[in-house]
């Protein structure tokens, strides 16, 4: 019986900021809360499950209007099981906190973004992320 084999294309859209950060996450939230003047707040964690029970859970503060969502995420899982890599983007786990922004209604430049973050006392370094080369880039489809 011939098999057929379902390739699906998608859309990596989005924009990402990759922040090293010693702050925690709700300081680092309200620091980019006054720079950026959104107002993130603590959302439900994300449960991400990969194949054979291992799964991690990544922290997220949220911002949302009509046209565009701001994600704070925290890269390293809150809570892991049989993992060895409990990151959620594991080839950049020097990095702390990711900012994911999506915007269809044009309002974050991410290199405004990183310039207003830059000037954050509590932010060691900040580096816009190209999401097209990372590896495990499927870990952002659900998020």
């Amino acid at each position: 019986m011939k098999a057929n084999k379902l390739v699906v294309d998608f859309d990596y859209s989005f924009k990402m900021i990759g922040i090293i950060s010693s702050a925690k996450e709700y300081k680092l939230a309200w620091n980019i809360n006054q720079l950026l003047k959104i107002h993130l707040i603590k959302a439900e964690d994300i449960n991400l499950q990969f194949q054979k029970d291992c799964n991690i859970l990544v922290s997220t503060y949220l911002y949302f209007t009509e046209y565009s969502q701001v994600r704070l995420l925290k890269n390293k899982s809150i809570e892991f099981s049989n993992i060895a890599k409990p990151y959620l983007i594991p080839e950049l786990k020097d990095y702390d906190y990711f900012i994911h922004v999506m915007d269809e209604g044009g309002i974050f430049d991410e290199e405004w973004m990183k310039e207003q973050l830059q000037t954050c006392t509590a932010i060691q370094y900040i580096k816009v992320i190209d999401v097209n080369e990372l590896k495990s880039k499927d870990n952002l489809i659900f998020i």
